[in-house]
């Protein structure tokens, strides 16, 4: 058919806007094809059903199968709102449990294209118990690691939008669709009547996007490509602390025959201090077995300062200094305590420029195969002591997520790095300095947002969604230079938590003055929210790799950095409060902020020397002449990204946020 959708249109017309192909699956064995009056024997509702019948051509109000959409295999689920009304009864519970375990028999991500009404009254509450066999399949199929998206269609109410609905991962909604949890008929007689369409439901943080009609293939398209777990294209697995070390190679991996895709790839410790991008085979989560054996790659892109996967001991490579190499436990030179770094800061951001080749590297020094595994990432940690306290926050998993993924190479770098902490505010907050979405679009070929903290709230500095790298899928959350919202730190969390249900790294990003800290984000549970989102990264099931791009304002930024493995760019700066407010906190005149900003040690060399951060990233390398990167519906030019103007030195006002 065409690229448009009539209002409340049949179930066979949703499949084929969408799909390629559709097989439809068999009823279920024991499904009764003689109308009957139902458990309640409800006069008159088997001459209903062979109405509906006669009317739709169904026998009953979903269409379960598999269908092809863009390339990739999936199980769909299209409600007929024709069928009396697309309500949910027990022979609806009963494809829809069929539906689902053939996904998950055959390892297939769920679309359901929903219409209903809500559960079917002449079944009474056999009828409404179908809620929870839904809910229980939709629960066993996110268990199980696979994708679910559901398109709304017109109108979803009741317990269809509260469970295949709204309980799916990504939510998309046709424009006219009507959605809420009340029916039409069932609302009180005030309701407003434009709380229960797609754009309010897009507002309310509900649903992930509304889509037309006409771009809705292609978006579905988008989605599965980027959640249905495949072999990469390239292996950059961080070394296996287990094995045998390995002095670094310019070999570059290349995927092995027998990998088994992203999802059941081990993780490696995102606190490794190796550089982000050495690559090493990991055991798959199925086997435990490795795949061939391949080198450590090195990268110009993200050739950068590292420290040691011990942020409170960090030292040199064995590579950049000789005494590593005869002492590995000798401390680190850093800008208080080496006159060369002091005389030159440029050493701190390249420490191949002080390198020696008098002797060999050794590669202890440099991989740490005993260093402590990323507390961000549970999976790869250290085994508990004999003895300890079980951990039940989570059913025991495989390693998931593969290798961390290298940090994106810095932006606009006005040149060198900041001479003073005062300098290095300025540059963070300058409007030149490029925002999150020219990172995010230079960063990936192409990606797709997720919208909406499912409670009620949306931030539009926090963007969050999934984007492919070198035929990686890569979850993303990065600040856009705003003060965060409690929803933008819900939505970070959600976006995480999915990530490590579905098996893929994550990549955050951090530019922000702080959280919102206005009476209105109080009323909305800033401090739970941030919370939230502390511990979401605190047990990432998946490997978590942090830049700073601009200003990191105290825990309103902290709470979106992974322990062990965040990078700066020479145009950020992270502080436990910002000078302004430090000044005004210690009745210092605003003359003296520039000394406070000092005081506070907050340029990226100065973390690097405090083993906050890893490492310095250095500037992208020129794009090839014709390379592009689209981004799926956002915006490739220059970033658009509102930047609040910069803080006054009044005592009363300051930054968006205070202390930590």
């Amino acid at each position: 058919m065409g690229d448009s959708l009539p209002a409340r249109s049949g179930s066979r017309a949703a499949i084929a806007l969408v799909a390629a192909d559709f097989t439809e699956l068999p009823p279920p064995e024991g499904e009764s094809t003689e109308p009957s009056d139902g458990p309640l024997d409800w006069d008159g509702y088997a001459a209903s059903r062979a109405r509906a019948t006669e009317r739709t051509g169904e026998r009953e109000s979903v269409v379960c199968g598999t269908a092809t959409i863009g390339g990739a295999r999936a199980v769909l689920i299209s409600f007929e709102f024709g069928f009396l009304g697309g309500s949910l009864g027990e022979r609806t519970g009963d494809r829809l449990e069929a539906a689902y375990a053939h996904a998950r028999a055959r390892r297939l991500p769920v679309v359901s294209l929903i219409a209903t009404g809500g559960s079917r009254m002449q079944e009474g509450m056999r009828a409404l118990v179908q809620l929870q066999r839904v809910a229980r399949e939709v629960a066993r199929t996110r268990a199980a690691g696979l994708p679910q998206l559901a398109v709304v269609r017109d109108p979803t109410t009741g317990g269809g939008w509260a469970t295949l609905g709204a309980g799916a991962d990504v939510v998309l909604a046709l424009p006219e669709a009507q959605i809420g949890f009340a029916g039409s008929r069932v609302r009180p007689p005030d309701a407003d009547p434009s709380a229960y369409t797609a754009r309010a439901q897009l507002a309310a943080g509900a649903v992930d996007a509304v889509v037309p009609p006409e771009e809705l293939r292609d978006t579905l398209a988008l989605w599965l490509t980027l959640l249905t777990p495949r072999p990469p294209r390239a292996t950059t697995t961080a070394p296996d602390p287990n094995a045998p070390a390995k002095a670094p190679s310019n070999a570059r991996a290349e995927p092995s025959g027998n990998a088994r895709g992203r999802a059941a790839d081990a993780a490696a410790p995102a606190g490794s201090a190796d550089p982000p991008d050495a690559a090493a085979p990991a055991p798959t989560a199925e086997t435990g077995e490795t795949a061939d054996s391949t080198e450590p790659a090195d990268s110009a892109e993200t050739a950068a300062v590292t420290v040691p996967s011990n942020p409170a001991a960090p030292g040199p490579t064995a590579r950049a200094d000789p005494e590593a190499r005869a002492n590995p436990d000798a401390p680190a030179p850093t800008a208080r305590t080496d006159p060369e770094a002091r005389a030159n800061p440029e050493t701190l951001q390249n420490p191949q420029a002080r390198a020696k080749p008098e002797a060999p590297a050794n590669p202890e020094t440099l991989l740490n195969p005993q260093a402590p595994a990323n507390p961000a990432n549970p999976a790869a940690a250290d085994p508990a002591p004999p003895g300890a306290p079980e951990d039940l926050t989570d059913p025991p998993v495989a390693p998931a997520g593969g290798a961390p993924v290298p940090p994106p190479a810095a932006l606009g770098v006005s040149g060198g790095m900041p001479a003073t902490g005062w300098e290095a505010v300025h540059r963070a907050r300058s409007g030149a300095r490029p925002r999150a979405r020219a990172y995010l679009d230079a960063y990936f070929t192409h990606r797709a947002t997720i919208s909406g903290d499912r409670c009620g709230g949306v931030d539009d500095g926090m963007l969050c969604g999934f984007g492919e790298r070198d035929g990686r899928t890569v979850a993303y959350a990065a600040q856009c230079g705003t003060a965060t919202r409690p929803a933008g730190y819900r939505t970070a969390a959600r976006l995480i938590r999915l990530a490590g249900r579905l098996g893929f790294p994550v990549l955050t990003l951090v530019d922000t003055p702080g959280a919102g800290n206005d009476a209105e984000a109080e009323r909305q549970g800033a401090g739970a929210a941030i919370a939230e989102l502390f511990d979401a990264v605190a047990t990432a099931r998946t490997p978590v790799t942090t830049l700073v791009i601009g200003e990191g304002g105290s825990g309103g930024a902290l709470a979106l950095a992974a322990p062990g493995n965040t990078w700066a760019t020479p145009d950020s700066y992270f502080s436990v409060i910002a000078p302004e407010l430090a000044a005004a906190i210690l009745k210092r005149p605003p003359g003296e902020v520039p000394a406070t900003a000092d005081q506070l040690a907050l340029r990226p060399q100065d973390l690097v020397d405090l083993g906050v951060v890893r490492g310095i990233v250095p500037p992208a390398a020129p794009e090839p002449p014709g390379r592009n990167h689209p981004s799926g519906g956002n915006s490739a030019g220059p970033p658009q990204d509102a930047k609040p103007p910069v803080p006054t030195h009044d005592a009363k006002g300051g930054p968006s946020s205070g202390g930590p």
